[in-house]
């Protein structure tokens, strides 16, 4: 292969260039079709710091964190994009918070009134 001058490396870079902006451009429209038409998942964590995009075969498109997700610890921050990753990928729902039962002695009279959960 011939050695390119600088100004044919550079318009090589340039085509180059070009040519990964029309793939993009590409891409996100090509996203933007599976969300319109429901193919892409999009889940966010319990506590709304990571959200997470995928699309048909499990291909990861975006992952978005809040800036709340930023005052985490790495291992932590890991550990919730790991796990909305999954979810995303397996349908998994989004676990359900979980309120503390009241202890018993808290009702010490018989509670007479319904809830609807």
């Amino acid at each position: 292969m011939a050695e390119l001058s600088n100004p044919q490396l550079i318009e090589e870079m340039r085509w180059q260039l070009r040519e990964i902006e029309a793939r993009k451009a590409e891409n996100a429209k090509a996203l933007a079709g599976l969300a319109a038409s429901g193919g892409v998942t999009e889940v966010t964590s319990p506590d709304e710091t990571v959200t997470v995009t995928v699309g048909p075969g499990g291909v990861i498109g975006e992952v978005r964190l809040t800036d709340k997700a930023m005052g985490s610890s790495a291992s932590a921050l890991g550990a919730v994009i790991t796990a909305t990753i999954r979810r995303a990928l397996t349908g998994e729902p989004a676990p359900r918070s979980k309120r503390a039962a009241p202890a018993e002695d808290e009702h010490d009279e018989p509670i007479d009134t319904v809830f609807d959960l």
